[in-house]
């Protein structure tokens, strides 16, 4: 048995045409979501044929009153199984706006304004977890980046232990061969092919062409990755892909 996924940050309601356009192409069997709008929840769940589960993050500033963004997962016509959303900073109960600061000249989102949860599910007898780390200046590994790791890798290797394996998807927010993502290969294989050097699409996120694999399919030595690629054209991130099967 395997399992068709495709995980993308979608930039929120800004290439809701491309996304479809891969969805109707791929059909994949579950899709995880970053960077999703609350609003947005009844188009995918109308494309896929299945409910969506949502964690929110943060309200996104001049969206309008329907301005809360967060992390999304659906399967292809059935319901998510054992579904746990885990904060792992903020709390789903106080979800704050979203500030910004400026530094060398470049807008960047304040991590502490954006809660961090890890949302997770069964389908089909495979445990996946989605995720959006926060995003730092220029790709450098904070501490505060590193401590959210550290996090992250706690919640997931418990849920990979209490279901026998795990993939966990999502936007990472660290390069490929820094300090962050080195902590995450370390404990999870890194089932991105080494010949994608990044996984930001130039000709359509703001800041152009930047050299960073920062999306991720990680997941445990008992699962296996098939045809894991990336295709452009569908956000500012390109999507990931891959067939999921058991070794």
């Amino acid at each position: 048995m395997s399992l068709n996924i495709a995980s993308i940050n979608i930039e929120r309601s800004r290439h809701l045409a491309r996304v479809e356009a891969l969805i109707v192409r791929e059909r994949p069997d579950l899709l995880c979501l970053q960077e999703l709008c609350e609003r947005d929840i009844p188009f995918f769940e109308a494309l896929m044929g299945g409910p969506m589960v949502f964690a929110p993050m943060a309200r996104y500033p001049d969206e309008g009153p329907a301005n809360v963004v967060g992390i999304g997962m659906l399967a292809r016509g059935e319901a998510l199984l054992d579904v746990t959303a885990e904060y792992y900073s903020g709390n789903p109960e106080h979800i704050q706006e979203m500030t910004f600061f400026t530094t060398e000249g470049r807008r960047v989102a304040d991590p502490r304004s954006i809660a961090e949860v890890m949302l997770s599910a069964t389908v089909r007898g495979f445990r996946v977890s989605t995720t959006h780390l926060n995003v730092t200046p220029f790709g450098s590994s904070t501490p505060y980046q590193r401590e959210s790791a550290g996090k992250l890798i706690m919640l997931a290797e418990a849920q990979a232990h209490g279901a026998g394996g795990l993939l966990l998807t999502g936007d990472f927010n660290a390069p490929r061969g820094r300090a962050t993502f080195d902590l995450i290969a370390e404990r999870f294989i890194d089932g991105v092919p080494a010949h994608y050097t990044s996984s930001i699409d130039g000709s359509l996120h703001r800041a152009g062409e930047i050299p960073f694999m920062v999306d991720g399919l990680f997941h445990t030595p008992g699962y296996h990755l098939e045809d894991a690629r990336m295709t452009s054209g569908v956000s500012d991130h390109c999507a990931l892909s891959c067939r999921l099967g058991k070794a």
